[in-house]
């Protein structure tokens, strides 16, 4: 059932002639299956939970169970579970992993489970649970900070940033120029202490590419609540873009995406058209993946493109 569930080998979309084409994705078929082989191996061997359904307690000698670290242990299980879960997009079944350590303190399951909420909103068809969601996922964020300690927590700072970024879209114009200084702010937090993580600096390009592309109307807003427009160039996009590309090629059609859109704006359009192209022929297998799937197609289709087979 899983296999099912996962591996999606194409998609229709709709060509301007009206016809309905199959676009086979072998190479993303390939990928699910083999995330989902590492997933189930994962599971069956090295997890502490039943949560998924084949999940199993391995066996610890007395020893272990005396020396007061079977607690630690077990969060280690979850905590591979829930990750093993989540780079599968399994969300419901890492949701059920991680849901009980709401209550709890520990910074390292409170942004695992702000990730998860994230997604839940992004998956959810109705509005009012989508917004309940991420403001969940908010808050889960922010008591992950608020647990830190004195050993920095580099994702629950860039959790909280993504998903304040979410939240503020809910409310206003105003409010959200004010909580981008503070996205910002913990990106760059997180980037202080792991500046590795491709993820990370994805976000701040997107933070930069943001204040770079905005319209006249929306810099004389920034001016008059703020005074001034935070200084951003399409040359600071790139270069977190790259920067992402560079410590994970590939990692996510979205930085492929933005690349392309700075290369656009930069005047490089063969190259842009290319990485439009690379977008569009990426895996889909997230809620992300797939708007940036028809994003590009929408793209490539205004450039010129009609036989889409032929990427």
């Amino acid at each position: 059932m899983l296999s099912r569930a996962l591996i999606r080998s194409s998609r229709l979309v709709s060509f301007t002639d009206g016809r309905m084409q199959m676009i086979r994705n072998i190479r993303g078929a390939k990928q699910r299956f083999g995330a989902y082989k590492k997933a189930r191996r994962v599971l069956l061997g090295a997890t502490a939970t039943s949560t998924t359904g084949f999940a199993l307690l391995p066996f610890l000698g007395k020893s272990e169970r005396n020396n007061g670290s079977e607690e630690a242990l077990k969060l280690e299980r979850f905590k591979r579970e829930a990750d093993t879960l989540y780079s599968v997009y399994l969300i419901e079944n890492a949701y059920n992993v991680l849901r009980r350590f709401s209550s709890g303190n520990d910074p390292q399951m409170l942004w695992r489970l702000a990730r998860i909420l994230c997604e839940k909103s992004k998956m959810s068809k109705d509005k009012d649970d989508k917004k309940r969601f991420m403001y969940d996922a908010l808050k889960m964020a922010k008591k992950a900070l608020d647990n830190e300690g004195e050993e920095p927590c580099w994702e629950a700072h860039k959790w909280y940033a993504i998903v304040l970024s979410y939240v503020s879209e809910y409310e206003g114009t105003r409010e959200q120029i004010r909580q981008s200084f503070e996205v910002r702010k913990h990106l760059e937090k997180a980037l202080d202490v792991n500046s590795t993580d491709a993820t990370t600096w994805h976000a701040l390009g997107v933070w930069y590419f943001t204040y770079a592309d905005l319209p006249s109307w929306k810099v004389a807003v920034v001016k008059a609540f703020f005074g001034s427009v935070p200084p951003a160039t399409y040359e600071d996009a790139l270069r977190c873009f790259q920067k992402a590309e560079f410590i994970k090629p590939n990692f996510d059609s979205s930085n492929l995406w933005y690349l392309a859109e700075v290369k656009t704006r930069l005047g490089q359009n063969e190259e842009a058209f290319e990485l439009y192209k690379a977008a569009f022929k990426m895996p889909v297998i997230t809620m992300d993946d797939g708007d940036t799937h028809d994003k590009a197609y929408e793209k490539l289709r205004k450039l010129g493109v009609k036989d889409f087979t032929r990427l």
